[in-house]
């Protein structure tokens, strides 16, 4: 019986999280999905969790297991598994270097072999995430003018189970030196979004799907938050 080596496809954004080997020498400078083997007796999600741990320095949740697997040599067989991120960032601690690549980006680097034929289902399970992460209905954005505020709900809804990302806000207008708000984007439901926003006295923006702009035209970037939930502020 072939021995198991486990590997994660982080999912945050429509997204995935590829990391560049530099051992072996036959390996180096080759991308995968990171993991690692599984200890004996070591059930493979409990495994998957322990080695994004050490080699990526976060916390994962798996989420599915991908259909397959694929021989490694003679002796060891690779499972891969959906994953999201539910505390901290990736730093790489045994990989140079690594990328988050969107459905149209994975085939702009060189996968190791026992990667490869997870490809096809991953790139279905990213463009599903992504219809959702770039506007689709179930994408909202908490506005929130603090730092340690937005870090706060992006770890709430991590623990609750969903997606979410703070990115710093841009209103038109103002200068690179002035405060900007900061929005956490994420799937979770309108309502446990507005119970976030009551809590941290912020605004509710539920994107809508804009028309492509014209080429040539100057980006329109938004004036203020759209849709305020809150009048009292």
């Amino acid at each position: 019986m072939r021995k198991v080596v486990v590997a994660a496809a982080i999912v945050r954004g429509g997204r995935v999280l590829a990391a560049r080997r530099t051992a072996p020498p036959e390996a180096a400078g080759r991308w995968e999905l990171p993991g690692g083997k599984c200890e004996p007796g070591e059930p493979p999600t409990a495994a998957l969790e322990r080695e994004i741990a050490e080699e990526l320095g976060c916390d994962i949740e798996v989420t599915a297991w991908l259909e397959g697997s694929t021989p490694i040599g003679e002796t060891h067989e690779l499972r891969a598994a959906l994953a999201r991120l539910t505390r901290g960032e990736p730093t790489p601690t045994e990989h140079d270097e690594v990328r988050w690549l969107a459905p149209d980006e994975l085939d702009t680097i060189d996968w190791l072999e026992p990667d490869r034929p997870f490809l096809p289902e991953l790139r279905f399970a990213l463009e599903h995430a992504a219809s959702l992460a770039g506007g689709g209905s179930g994408t909202r954005r908490i506005i929130v003018f603090d730092e340690d505020d937005a870090l706060a709900v992006e770890q709430r809804l991590r623990a609750d189970g969903f997606d979410a990302e703070v990115v710093r806000e841009r209103l038109q207008g103002e200068d690179d030196d002035e405060d900007h708000p900061w929005a956490v984007l994420t799937d979770a439901p309108a309502l446990i979004a507005e119970v976030l926003v009551d809590e941290f006295d912020g605004w509710l923006d539920e994107e809508q799907e804009q028309p492509a702009p014209r080429a040539g035209s100057p980006l329109d970037l938004p004036t203020a938050p759209r849709r305020i939930k809150r009048t009292d502020a």
